[in-house]
């Protein structure tokens, strides 16, 4: 059966040349980012329980997860609990197959607890954290989606690619943060990264939190907030080479007063910022108001039959997999619809808004990019790999 693709010209100018784009992400020890971590976690386990020990995939869908603020005491050199985070594991799934049961409650706490010891250097689930699950039974009606392996729901999934520089700098400016700085500086993993460009200028105002306890006092803090900002002015310029480049970190400090950005576990989770998923970064791991979005939480839902999750991914994939194939397009935005109860490779519409380096959409070049959409449909199981291997992100 001949798939239902549509390819289009963009209309409208590039992204580029837009006068003014904003673009935000929150890293990874954001509360926000811990709940997606934290409920594709248990996705994934709950996933691999059955697959061990039942040779199949239940439905599931934990995508409800909700971090309730903690409260702590710190200062420099210093920092106590008073009152832990609270974990808060929602959503459905299937709780017993043929006669035997799934411990979904078990399940669901080992891997949150699993996902802030890999996530988080200073924030102990045991110590510093109280995790429950509520997830209850899945709708029976809705149950038989997975074995059929047929869209759950009507929904659709939208990408884009590639960044643009201001997405480029974000994205990489707050991996740098978490993943490089953290080795060289006392801070935290709740990160923010927000980037406004106007013309040819670029501000990228930062969010690092300081470890408390590896702070002795004001001037450490300066010294070491001074050697974070250095380090990321220098490495974001890269990314925008012909742009100014502005960096700012903490700009809510107030040195005269002492009042500056210090957590005892690196997330404000601990003292006064709740959570939940799907309220952080979309799958291309950004927010970005000036592009195509969906609302989905992709994080949590099964892997096998949403939609919500699925799709999202397979268009990023398929805009990625446009523009590397693809050399005459510059940028491409995919969106795919699907039907409930449909085969996930037969959606209602699958489209492509291209626009290319030079000149407009010939019929060649529409083809091209619609054997890119086929063959991306054609193989939509190998989206649930990458996801149960963890080789996706979707936050």
């Amino acid at each position: 059966m001949e798939r239902n693709i549509v390819v289009t010209e963009a209309t409208g100018r590039f992204i580029e040349e837009y006068p003014v784009e904003i673009v935000e992400r929150k890293g990874i020890g954001h509360p926000d980012s811990l709940c997606d971590g934290i409920a594709e976690r248990v996705s994934v386990e709950y996933t691999r329980w059955c697959q061990e020990n039942l040779g199949l995939t239940l439905h599931h869908n934990f995508d409800k997860v909700q971090l309730v603020a903690g409260e702590v005491e710190v200062g420099f050199g210093r920092g106590l609990l008073l009152k832990p985070i609270h974990i808060q594991i929602a959503g459905r799934g299937t709780p017993e197959y043929n006669g035997r049961k799934v411990p979904m409650d078990s399940i669901a706490i080992d891997a949150a607890k699993k996902h802030i010891r890999e996530t988080m250097k200073n924030l102990d689930p045991d110590r510093h954290m109280v995790i429950n699950c509520y997830a209850g039974r899945g709708a029976i009606e809705l149950a038989h989606t997975v074995d059929h392996v047929r869209a759950n729901d009507t929904s659709f999934g939208c990408a884009h690619w590639p960044h643009s520089q201001v997405e480029a700098a974000v994205f990489e400016t707050a991996q740098y943060i978490n993943y490089e700085l953290i080795k060289r500086f006392p801070v935290g993993e709740d990160v923010k990264v927000m980037g406004m460009r106007r013309g040819e200028s670029i501000i990228l105002t930062c969010a690092v939190p300081f470890i408390s306890t590896e702070v002795k006092d004001l001037a450490e803090y300066q010294e070491a907030r001074k050697g974070v900002h250095d380090s990321i002015q220098t490495y974001s310029g890269q990314f925008a080479p012909k742009r100014k480049m502005t960096v700012e970190v903490n700009t809510a400090d107030d040195d005269a007063s002492g009042e500056v950005y210090l957590t005892m576990t690196g997330t404000s989770a601990e003292c006064g910022d709740d959570g939940s998923v799907g309220r952080g970064n979309r799958i291309t791991g950004l927010i970005t108001p000036f592009r195509t979005a969906s609302l989905e939480a992709a994080a949590g839902k099964n892997p096998i039959s949403h939609v919500g999750k699925i799709y999202n991914v397979l268009a990023f994939l398929t805009a990625q997999d446009i523009i590397r194939e693809v050399p005459e397009v510059q940028e491409a935005s995919v969106y795919i619809l699907s039907q409930i109860g449909h085969p996930l490779d037969l959606p209602l519409i699958a489209t492509a808004t291209i626009k290319p380096h030079t000149g407009g959409l010939t019929g060649v070049l529409e083809e091209k990019v619609r054997k890119v959409l086929d063959r991306r449909l054609e193989r939509v199981h190998e989206v649930r790999t990458l996801m149960a291997e963890q080789k996706i992100k979707l936050y």
